[in-house]
């Protein structure tokens, strides 16, 4: 995938599911149960790298 796809699809996921993700991990979801209660169809890796630099954001 080249740069221009991938940029494209991380902007994509990001407007369509980041915001979600963000806001059920603030209020204590994890990654496996937004998975599993969600669906979005995200890899779980993925789901955790959107909480993880969330909450890194947060602490700054």
């Amino acid at each position: 995938m080249g740069q221009f796809e991938e940029s494209l699809q991380n902007f994509t996921r990001e407007f369509a599911y980041g915001g979600a993700i963000r806001h059920l991990a603030d209020h204590g979801y994890t990654a496996e149960q937004i998975l599993k209660e969600y669906r979005y169809p995200l890899s779980l890796e993925t789901i955790r790298k959107i909480i993880d630099d969330h909450m890194k954001e947060k602490k700054d």
